[in-house]
């Protein structure tokens, strides 16, 4: 009974915080205004807002293109995008979005694309993209304000969480991209301390796995260094992509604001909206940032949308951005993990399973 309750309580939660978010959203609702909202709806914005799912799969390919042309490796822009469709699909799916990169790296070294160069590009990509949203949402904060300044004290509560995740992260990335050592000595210490008073298991085991994913990171940092203009544009791709992602928002309020007498946003204006938006919803551990996402938009969004129109917004722009993408990038997913050639014994595939010595790092 114990082992089929591990199987199954964490989705079972998930289950539950989708229900608990949607039956919050919707509780008040007039089913019948919403439906009223839906048909006023410019139908062509509704269709650019679908089409930006593609585009930010697109860019994101276009990164990793990028980065193999400097390790010389073959990468064309089809293969981009079905690999980046693994990692957004597993991402929207598990905590803190980190489960699609190892899934993306396995089917990546199936296809002879070696996996110590490929865990460096993901975890690169995943700092400069994390450092893209600090950015935006730096500028966000010295052209608008007033967006970090809500009404209620949890809206207040949460976008300052969100700014003080995303900097811890980003954070422990760069101390283990240029300390890796430091950062080996002080935790292997730190381990072996609380093993001894009886709070960690398997100590041997965690230090092993720290040693590898210290590694990783020094690559990274190695990676920097020799292609310093490579990853600037990795970072302008990104910060791209971000855009994409959240033009979403931006479609979806033209599409309403032809229906309706909305009140005139520019571009750039929605743009930091939606990037506060994700300041906070990618700082939560859970899929997606449910609940945080839907908070955020209904306090941000509130004198833009009026009454049940920003609940229809809402379920426009999250079922676009959020559920449609993961039903292109399932998709996507499912061809590409069923297809392509297998990967091929090679000698670096030995030499990656090897334990890494303290002196290497």
């Amino acid at each position: 009974m114990k082992k089929v309750f591990k199987k199954i309580w964490k989705p079972l939660v998930l289950i539950l915080i989708y229900v608990l978010s949607f039956y919050f959203l919707l509780r008040d609702c007039d089913f019948n205004e919403l439906g009223n909202n839906f048909s006023k709806m410019n139908p062509w914005f509704f269709v650019l807002a679908l089409s930006m799912v593609f585009l930010q799969t697109y860019i994101q390919g276009l990164c990793y293109k990028v980065m193999t042309h400097s390790f010389k490796m073959k990468f064309n822009t089809l293969q981009g995008f079905g690999y980046c469709s693994i990692d957004l699909f597993f991402s929207q799916i598990t905590p803190f979005a980190v489960g699609g990169q190892p899934i993306m790296i396995y089917e990546m070294s199936k296809r002879n694309l070696p996996a110590s160069k490929t865990t460096t590009m993901v975890l690169l990509y995943s700092f400069l993209n994390k450092l893209a949203l600090i950015l935006m949402a730096i500028l966000a904060v010295i052209l608008y304000r007033g967006l970090f300044i809500a009404d209620s004290w949890w809206q207040v509560a949460l976008i300052i969480f969100g700014i003080i995740c995303n900097l811890i992260i980003a954070s422990i990335s760069i101390v283990c991209m240029f300390m890796g050592g430091v950062v080996y000595r002080t935790s292997t210490k730190t381990i072996l301390r609380l093993h001894k008073k009886g709070l960690v298991k398997k100590p041997y085991k965690k230090i092993r796995k720290l040693r590898r994913s210290i590694k990783d990171f020094k690559e990274s940092n190695k990676f920097v260094k020799e292609h310093l203009f490579i990853s600037f544009i990795v970072l302008l791709l990104c910060i791209l992509k971000r855009i994409a992602t959240f033009s979403t928002g931006y479609f979806i309020y033209l599409g309403l604001k032809a229906g309706f007498d909305l009140p005139e946003y520019s571009f750039i204006y929605i743009i930091a909206v939606q990037t506060v938006i994700a300041l906070v919803a990618d700082s939560f551990p859970i899929p997606g940032g449910v609940g945080a996402y839907e908070a955020t938009f209904m306090g941000l969004y509130e004198e833009i949308y009026p009454g049940d129109l920003g609940k229809a917004a809402l379920m426009m722009v999250r079922g676009i951005s959020y559920y449609f993408l993961i039903i292109v990038s399932g998709v996507t997913t499912m061809f590409v993990t069923f297809t392509g050639k297998k990967k091929k014994e090679t000698k670096e595939e030995g030499e990656n399973n090897e334990v890494v010595s303290e002196e290497t790092l």
